[in-house]
């Protein structure tokens, strides 16, 4: 973006400042493919390298993603149970949960997404948006009702949003202006054609929201290259944006909790590459000649042949690597995998409790992991999200749970043991059991208990019929007739 006070394109210096560090991070996540076409921004050509050399170099070098497998493994830790809607949740919000976005996502989907997003590149928003409504009438809630007009939920990625301002009002960070990218697509023929456009939200004179949409035109009619498409005021009296921050500075500036495991996953691609390249030297032994000549060209290789050397001192040999230079490189792989190994495990491990997201999260001399930390600032913005959703409808908010209880559990079999005993002396529950063997990576995480719940019930039904109730009219229920002795 450039700094044009004309344009609404311009972004804000908290952008410009952050947009390299994601597009770095984006592009490890995105894998292979990804880090192939960048090239050499991530991995230099060497000097007197050929290109065709270098793009052969390029296209056998693969890519292994520690970044991704950390940043799933991380979020899998929350998102191991289902985000609880509490009891102060109004009814007419639980109704919306399995639709949150009206795209068929339920608010666990969502927000998974939302966090992953967050811990990857430091924060991320959503907006709670509302169809536009005519307001030339008097509206009701009934009217929305009966109209389907409701709140929904959109998510927005930190490079989407290149502007906003906000100021605080009563000890509250309010935003006064945010500017994001939308994409949008348009039927021409037979043909659908995307593109992007800026919408622009800002409170209004009167203290309410405004809406604002820009489209990029390449008419030379036009002076400035992007023009207002649309505008409208929004019933509400603040943007409905929320931003959850994995690790905040100040506004809208953070570090990425994965910035320093992707520059490591950088250097182990440059190293798999030069690794690669060497063991292509290594594995091609060079024929050698001291002492003769090969003026005529007719000097032939390989097998059914015969060397000939005129100078009776002279001899072939092989000049083969000593494999010195193959050992350091996998040596350099090796230390730079077992550091990115322990570079996920360091957001897991519990440290004093210097810094929580809220004071009634955990008790000061508690120990707590960055990834809980992470968590419980997420529950918080999860919780601005649903009364910015209840504001929209009237109604008031409500609170939610993410699982946070990172503790970590024993190790391999005993683990196993431990929770079967507990299970076994019906300390704990089945549906507690088997979430501490979702969380231990024993069943699938999809694993559904409650369907699971149906089908042993039916099962024991199978096994275990329930008697029939009262008497019978066949032969063989008739009770046997006694002898006189037996009677006596």
């Amino acid at each position: 973006m450039k700094m044009d006070p004309k344009s609404p394109a311009t972004s804000c210096a908290q952008y410009d400042f952050m947009l390299p560090a994601w597009t770095k991070i984006q592009t490890v996540l995105d894998g292979t493919s990804a880090l192939r076409d960048a090239g050499p921004e991530y991995l230099p050509q060497h000097d007197k390298e050929s290109d065709d050399a270098y793009r052969e170099r390029l296209a056998v070098t693969t890519l292994l993603n520690m970044t991704k497998m950390t940043l799933d493994s991380w979020v899998g830790r929350p998102f191991s149970a289902p985000v609880k809607l509490k009891d102060d949740v109004p009814a007419q919000i639980v109704d919306l949960a399995e639709n949150i976005d009206t795209l068929g996502s339920s608010i666990n989907v969502f927000a998974r997404n939302w966090f992953r997003e967050g811990m990857a590149k430091s924060f991320s928003h959503v907006l709670v948006d509302m169809p536009r409504l005519d307001t030339s009438r008097v509206r009701t809630l009934e009217d929305d009702r009966i109209e389907g007009t409701r709140p929904y939920w959109i998510h927005i990625k930190p490079e989407q949003l290149f502007f906003a301002e906000s100021k605080v009002i009563g000890g509250e960070e309010v935003l006064l202006e945010v500017r994001f990218t939308e994409e949008v697509s348009q039927r021409e023929g037979f043909a659908i054609h995307t593109f992007e456009q800026i919408r622009r939200m800002f409170i209004n004179e009167e203290g309410t929201v405004s809406v604002e949409v820009y489209q990029e035109t390449k008419d030379k009619r036009y002076k400035d290259r992007w023009q207002k498409v649309d505008e409208w005021d929004m019933e509400i009296d603040r943007i409905p944006l929320v931003t959850f921050y994995a690790d905040r500075d100040t506004f809208l500036l953070g570090k990425s909790p994965l910035e320093d495991l992707a520059d490591l996953n950088i250097a182990h691609w440059q190293s798999t590459s030069d690794q690669r390249a060497i063991l292509t030297v290594a594995r091609f032994p060079i024929l050698a000649c001291s002492g003769g000549t090969d003026e005529t060209n007719k000097l032939v290789v390989g097998p059914n042949r015969w060397l000939y050397c005129p100078d009776p001192s002279g001899r072939f040999y092989y000049v083969e690597h000593s494999g010195a230079a193959i050992k350091a490189g996998g040596d350099d792989l090796t230390e730079l995998a077992r550091q990115m190994g322990e570079y996920g495990g360091e957001w897991l491990k519990k440290r004093p409790n210097r810094e929580t997201a809220t004071a009634r999260a955990l008790d000061t001399a508690e120990a707590t992991s960055a990834l809980q930390d992470a968590t419980l600032r997420f529950q918080d913005a999860l919780e601005n999200v649903i009364r910015l959703t209840a504001r929209w409808m009237g109604l008031r908010g409500g609170s939610v749970e993410v699982f946070s209880d990172f503790s970590d559990p024993p190790a391999g079999g005993e683990q196993l043991r431990v929770l079967i005993e507990a299970r076994k002396n019906r300390d704990i529950s089945r549906e507690a059991f088997l979430n501490e063997l979702k969380r231990a990576n024993v069943i699938e995480e999809d694993f559904d208990i409650e369907a699971d719940g149906a089908v042993l019930e039916s099962e024991l039904m199978d096994m275990f019929p329930m008697p029939i109730q009262g008497g019978s009219s066949g032969a063989e229920d008739e009770p046997e007739e006694m002898d006189d002795d037996e009677e006596a």
